[in-house]
């Protein structure tokens, strides 16, 4: 189940990694952000 999760925000990171290569550190970070506020909510 974790393991799905990664993989759904690493993909997401990637896609605005290159979708947008100079705000991509930004947007990768953000992604990471709501994908773990995701998984918390989900598992708590």
């Amino acid at each position: 189940m974790k393991a799905l999760f990664f993989s759904m925000a690493l993909a997401a990171g990637l896609v605005l990694w290159g979708s947008e290569p100079q705000a991509g550190v930004d947007n990768l970070m953000a992604a990471s952000r709501v994908a773990g506020e995701q998984v918390y909510n989900i598992l708590h």
